[in-house]
């Protein structure tokens, strides 16, 4: 008996674990990062770092958690599904557990977010109830802005420059021109995660009437704006007047997204799965190598 107990906590622990899809937590953790290494000397704290990335990821999770259970209960989500299987399609999870798992993570940012927004800047306010509207708006609702054609547009924006100068504000930091332009820069290969899986998924959403941007755009405009997403950053960023070892970063990650643009033209349906972590790796270098450019180079 008491096997069979460990065994069915050990199954639902790991349907747990699959339903919050992990590998998407580099494209929370590199802007995150980068917002922190970028405040002014003198600012940086690492409790309100630590909540800020804490904040960050649970607004991931929660994001992943909506996504499954939204989609779910409207039909986007069916037996043909090319990507990972989602719980409530597969009958893992029940919609009352997804969304008890929805309100726990929604609740650990919010709690974190709230004493950020106490002891840190007041303009927080905007940001932080965008974000929770924004968790809660992709796939749900009566009009979810997916269905616009905005996702990869509020995937930037939060993973961009909310991330990056919310952490600037949350330390009470001066706003720099250079995090300001590693919040523009740094959201872009998040978004291109977005691009890949709406790529991926545009003739069951389609069907299903979810109007994302792949099924406006086709899938050549969609690969073309992948690669502008990627390769992008890369392109303003030359590391004129570095050292050597700074054009060595800039090479190595140019490299990755060359990579990542090649397997995009080549992949398509299911095959484009693998891409969706990978790409969350890049807009983790990516944010390292932003760091290096505009961190290290305009100190």
């Amino acid at each position: 008996m008491k096997k069979t107990v460990t065994t069915a906590v050990s199954r639902k622990a790991s349907i747990w674990g699959q339903t919050l899809r992990p590998r998407t937590l580099p494209a929370a953790v590199g802007p995150v990062l980068l917002g922190q290494a970028l405040v002014v000397p003198g600012y940086f704290a690492w409790p309100t770092a630590l909540l800020c990335l804490l904040c960050a990821l649970s607004l991931q999770l929660a994001v992943n958690l909506a996504n499954d259970l939204f989609d779910g209960l409207s039909g986007v989500d069916q037996p043909d599904r090319l990507g990972p299987t989602r719980a409530l399609q597969a009958g893992w999870l029940s919609a009352r557990e997804l969304r008890a798992g929805l309100a726990v993570t929604l609740g650990v940012a919010v709690v974190t977010g709230l004493w950020l927004v106490l002891f840190g800047h007041w303009l927080l306010w905007v940001p932080g109830g965008l974000a929770l509207l924004g968790v809660l708006g992709y796939s749900g609702g009566r009009r979810p802005y997916a269905n616009l054609g905005l996702g990869e547009v509020a995937v930037w924006l939060f993973f961009g420059p909310v991330a990056v100068l919310g952490g600037q504000l949350a330390q009470h930091s001066p706003i720099t021109p250079q995090a300001v332009a590693a919040g523009v820069l740094v959201g872009l290969p998040v978004a291109a995660i977005l691009v890949v899986n709406n790529l991926r998924d545009r003739h069951t959403d389609a069907r299903a009437g979810k109007i994302t941007l792949a099924v406006r755009m086709g899938p050549s405009a969609t690969r073309r704006l992948f690669g502008l997403l990627t390769a992008g950053p890369l392109a303003v960023t030359l590391p004129l007047w570095m050292p050597v070892w700074a054009w060595g970063a800039w090479g190595i990650t140019g490299l990755a997204a060359l990579g990542l643009v090649r397997e995009m033209q080549r992949r398509d349906g299911a095959a484009l799965n693998a891409l969706l972590g990978l790409t969350a790796l890049y807009s983790l270098a990516m944010a390292f190598w932003l760091w290096l450019r505009l961190g290290v180079a305009g100190a």
